[in-house]
């Protein structure tokens, strides 16, 4: 298991980003974070801090729930649950939330930047990147629904 704890600084440029892409005037998350070789970034209760790690076997650490790539970043599906219900831009609301699901992108004439929400109703289904009059579909084909 290869991740790093990301020092205040790290977490406060993530968090900004996150703040300025989807309108969010004060986002807290308090929790630890944490970078694998991957760029994924993870995230833990602070009351984790308090147990013996050499007590455990672990495999796993934490929820995904961003991924830091080249164009920027995109948020899991968790992430996007987390961060969804406070943002006030940046959101796509789908009719229909099969195709996404299916892992299909989705065309569309509403301008956005970067990282983009999907919303179906009430639910946050993950998020794309916006390019060229569409958004990029992210899901990984682990968890796309079959027909």
């Amino acid at each position: 298991m290869n991740l790093v704890q990301l020092s205040k600084k790290e977490v406060k440029k993530i968090i900004n980003q996150i703040q300025e892409t989807f309108g969010i005037k004060n986002l807290e998350l308090d929790y630890l974070f944490f970078k694998n070789n991957d760029n994924k970034i993870f995230i833990l209760s602070k009351e984790v801090s308090n147990l013996d790690p050499s007590k455990f076997k672990i495999n796993n650490l934490g929820l995904y729930i961003i991924k830091i790539e080249p164009f920027g970043f995109r948020l899991s599906i968790e992430g996007s649950q987390l961060i969804g219900k406070k943002a006030t831009k940046n959101i796509l609301e789908i009719n229909d939330p099969k195709e996404w699901m299916k892992g299909n992108d989705i065309i569309t004439d509403k301008k956005f930047k970067g990282c983009v929400l999907i919303k179906y109703k009430d639910n946050f289904l993950g998020s794309g990147f916006y390019s060229k009059e569409k958004i990029i579909n992210f899901i990984p084909k682990s968890r796309r629904v079959r027909e």
